[in-house]
């Protein structure tokens, strides 16, 4: 009977470490899925600036000027966004169409 028991025991101890064991592999795989989402992300951010510092460039107000002036500041940035969005759309042409479907159900809404 003695000998039951023990075999009982082992066989509780046996699976106990067996549930730890799952669940720290499962803690492992969410840390290691979100270090990746994360390490997305921030290259999407990456690319994002490096895309916004060449619509800069391109829309003229990168370099050797003065300061803007305040009306001088919202058309640059309206500038600068439509030259950021046209690149992004070439760039990622998918978000685009995304953006144009929510638009039209806008428009059907209406």
């Amino acid at each position: 009977m003695a000998h039951e028991h023990e075999h009982d025991h082992d066989h509780d101890h046996d699976e106990h470490e067996h549930e730890h064991e799952h669940h720290i592999d499962e803690a492992l795989e969410e840390a290691l899925e979100m270090d990746t989402q994360s390490e997305i992300f921030l290259e999407m951010r990456r690319q994002n600036l490096e895309l916004l510092r060449i619509a800069t460039d391109v829309a003229g107000y990168s370099g050797e000027h003065g300061p803007l002036k305040t009306g001088d500041v919202k058309n640059a940035m309206r500038t600068i966004w439509e030259v950021f969005s046209e690149f992004y759309a070439w760039i990622d042409p998918e978000e685009e169409d995304e953006d144009d479907e929510e638009e039209d159900e806008d428009d059907d809404e209406e």
